[in-house]
Order: C-alpha cells, then sequence, then structure tokens
C-alpha cells in the first residue's frame, strides 16, 4: 500500500498548475503570432515542411524575377528586329523601283543609293542597341564593346559622302549565349549572337590547300559555332570531314577539286573557327590564321571566303546602284535581300516562341506560388476559433484546479498565526 502524504498532494497540484500554465503560454503565443510552431521542437515534422515551403516560395520569387528580366530583353530584341525587318521591306521596295526597267533616270538611282546608305547606318545602330544595363543585346557576352564596329573609307562613287562612307562592318563580339534559370534544371536563352542574327546569305570558307596527305600528329580538339569535335591521332582528311558532318553544327564539310577542305553554312551566320589546346588541326588544313588565330575574323588569307553579312548585302546593294547595274540590283541583289529578311524573320519568330514560353511558365509560377503558400498556411497557421475554445477550456480547467487545490492542501501552522 503507498502512503499518500500532504507533500505528495501539493507536489501533484503544483506539478499540474504548472502544466496548465505552460498549455496556456503556448495557446496564448499561438493566437499573438498567428503561427503554431513556434520552435523546432514543439513540431519536429512541421518545422522541416515549414522550412522546405518557404524555401520554395523564396525560389519562386527569384524565378519570378528572372522570368520578368528574360521577358524585358527578350521583347527588347524583339522590338528590334521589328526595325530591322521594316528597313529590309522598305530597301525591297526601293530596289525593285530602281530596278524597274522603265526607272533608267540616273538621278533616281542615286537618291535610292542615299537613302539606302541611310537605312545602312540606322541597322549599324539597331545592331549594337544596349539594354538599360548596358549590355548589347547582339554581342553574345561581351559587354565592353560594341559587338558591330563599321570600318569608314573615302568612297570613290559619286552620291555617297565622299569621307564618310560605311564599307564594312566587322562582328567583335562572340557566339556564347546568356541564360537565366526560370525553374531547377530549367534555363531560358536571353540572347542572340550577332554573327548569325545579322547575316544575309550562307557561308562558305574554303582553304585552298592540298590536303591529301594530311595526317593529325596527335590528339586534338577544335570547335567549329562552339561544337567540340575530338581529332584523334592519325586521323586523314576524309576522317575529319566525317567527324564534322556527323558533329551537331550548322556546317558541313567536304572535299574541294584540290582535295582542300570546304566548309559551307547550312543557314545563314558566320561560322566560326577555333583550334582548342593548343592544337593546330585548322591551321594545317588552311582554315585559320596562324598569325591570327583566335575568332572572329581568323580565317586563313589564302582561304577563299564568300557570304555576306546583312550589313555587306546592303553595301553590295548601294554600290551597285551607284555604278547603274541594275541587272545586278535586280538579280543578285534584290535575292541577296529577300535571304537577309528571311533569316531576319526566322530569328524574329525565335525570339517570339521563347517569349511565348515564358509567359507560360509566369502563369505557373503563379499558380506554383498560391499552392505552396496554401500548404504553408496549412502547415503553421493556427486555427484562430479552435485556439480560443481551448484557452477557454484551459481557463476553467484551472480554476476547477485552484478549487480543488484549496480543498485539498490544508492549512498550516503559519495560516493559523496568521
Amino acid at each position: 500500500m503507498i502512503r499518500i502524504t500532504d507533500l505528495m498532494k501539493n507536489n501533484t497540484l503544483l506539478s499540474t498548475l504548472n502544466r496548465h500554465q505552460l498549455h496556456f503560454d503556448k495557446t496564448e503565443r499561438e493566437l499573438a503570432t498567428g503561427s503554431k510552431i513556434q520552435f523546432p521542437s514543439s513540431d519536429p515534422v512541421g518545422a522541416a515542411s515549414q522550412m522546405l515551403y518557404r524555401g520554395r516560395l523564396a525560389e519562386l520569387e527569384q524565378y519570378e524575377r528572372n522570368v520578368g528580366e528574360a521577358k524585358d530583353r527578350l521583347n527588347l530584341m524583339d522590338g528590334q528586329l521589328d526595325r530591322v525587318g521594316e528597313i529590309f521591306q522598305r530597301m525591297r521596295y526601293l530596289t525593285v523601283q530602281a530596278a524597274n526597267g522603265t526607272n533608267s533616270n540616273f538621278e533616281l538611282k542615286e537618291a535610292v543609293a542615299k537613302e539606302i546608305n541611310q537605312h545602312l547606318l540606322a541597322l549599324i545602330d539597331i545592331a549594337n542597341t544596349k539594354d538599360a544595363t548596358g549590355r548589347a543585346l547582339f554581342g553574345g557576352s561581351v559587354i565592353e564593346r560594341d559587338p558591330f564596329l563599321p570600318i569608314f573609307s573615302h568612297l570613290q562613287t559619286a552620291g555617297i559622302d565622299q569621307g564618310n562612307a560605311v564599307i564594312g562592318v566587322q562582328y567583335q563580339g562572340d557566339i556564347q549565349v546568356q541564360s537565366r534559370e526560370i525553374e531547377r534544371h530549367e534555363t531560358m536563352e536571353i540572347t542572340l549572337p550577332g554573327n548569325r542574327v545579322f547575316w544575309g546569305t550562307n557561308m562558305s570558307i574554303a582553304s585552298n590547300k592540298d590536303s591529301s596527305g594530311y595526317v593529325a600528329q596527335g590528339d586534338q580538339l577544335i570547335a567549329i559555332n562552339g561544337v567540340r569535335i575530338r581529332i584523334s591521332a592519325g586521323d586523314t582528311i576524309n576522317d575529319i570531314i566525317d567527324k564534322i558532318n556527323t558533329a551537331p553544327v550548322e556546317v558541313r564539310a567536304s572535299k574541294g577539286s584540290q582535295d582542300d577542305i570546304i566548309l559551307t553554312s547550312k543557314s545563314p551566320h558566320q561560322i566560326w573557327l577555333e583550334d582548342l589546346e593548343g592544337g593546330t588541326v585548322l591551321q594545317d588544313l588552311g582554315l585559320i590564321d596562324g598569325a591570327n588565330p583566335e575568332p572572329p575574323n581568323n580565317y586563313s588569307p589564302t582561304a577563299t571566303v564568300s557570304g555576306l553579312s546583312i550589313f555587306e548585302v546592303v553595301i553590295m546593294l548601294r554600290d551597285d546602284l551607284i555604278k547603274g547595274d541594275i541587272k545586278l540590283v535586280g538579280g543578285r541583289d534584290l535575292e541577296a535581300l529577300d535571304s537577309a529578311l528571311e533569316n531576319i524573320l526566322r530569328y524574329r519568330a525565335e525570339v517570339g516562341a521563347r517569349v511565348n514560353r515564358l509567359e507560360q511558365h509566369e502563369k505557373r509560377i503563379a499558380w506554383d506560388t498560391t499552392y505552396t503558400k496554401e500548404l504553408l498556411a496549412k502547415n503553421e497557421s493556427v486555427d484562430v476559433v479552435q485556439a480560443i475554445v481551448d484557452l477557454k477550456w484551459l481557463e476553467a480547467v484551472h480554476a476547477y484546479a485552484l478549487r480543488v487545490g484549496a480543498g485539498i492542501i490544508k492549512q498550516t501552522l503559519m495560516d493559523f498565526l496568521r
């Protein structure tokens, strides 16, 4: 038999009252803060879920900012390409008018050439457009300079400013693309390299070097348009051609009549050639200039390079108009204009597709944010009505405990002395 002493009764009562007070404090904190998770120890599983949901919300906020930035940049790019399209439509109209056999007036062709020259300057300005942060839209990853450098020279023709004529435009950007993460393991490219967008015709590079006896002296690495291709020791010119043609690159390799190698683009763009890791394959084949191996514009001086940027297309048209060569204006030049315009429209469609994808992804982020907030609220928010009921119940129980305790705890000698 266990003996129940007064001390045991007192300790039990105090323990009960302290437990009630802890419940009081917990319920009051939940009502005051609106959260039922005050410390990780109060609900370890709920605390872990809370961290997960809050982390996901922080991610979604960053993805939303990334999507907004990407949309702004792509919309700016789309606007600039729209301007380029309008300029080309105007130049095409002028070209057709100038090529009309009934319009043989030299002054008319001179006036058209002057307007074409102004459109050329406008195209260069568009190609060098920068966003609000000063980054070029069409320079790849190059931000310290304009991606397109106009070359001015004295032009020995009538109708154009003799000392300020653009005779060429050189690309000085790179082929890198900037991306933004819009979801876990999902990125969106937000730039277009200028040597693709502002190119008018397919490009071809013929080395003009007999490579029939060429054999690679060691394992080397080359890159075409940024795609790396491994060349093994002992590879011949035919092996290299096969490796280029099976690589995922928009360039076709073939052997010329002089047993030289010829590279031809499958779509209008400037072919980007690199010898990597100290290799010399492309130099040995006569495609790259050994004195200037870094792209762009690193082609061997002995190679035959064909293909025009949109600026060179316009320069060719302007010069043919000045010379009055109507046959070239209505044939070769008009065809080159159409090819350049088609390329511009192709990339504008690509930009539009990216914007559409971002708009759909933006809706998905909004839905995910709402859903995650609901889960977070269910996980940590207090049921106010239930908490108030619990608080009132605790008050009643505590009052009953105090009354019962008053009857259980007997008066002591000190109580009588008072």
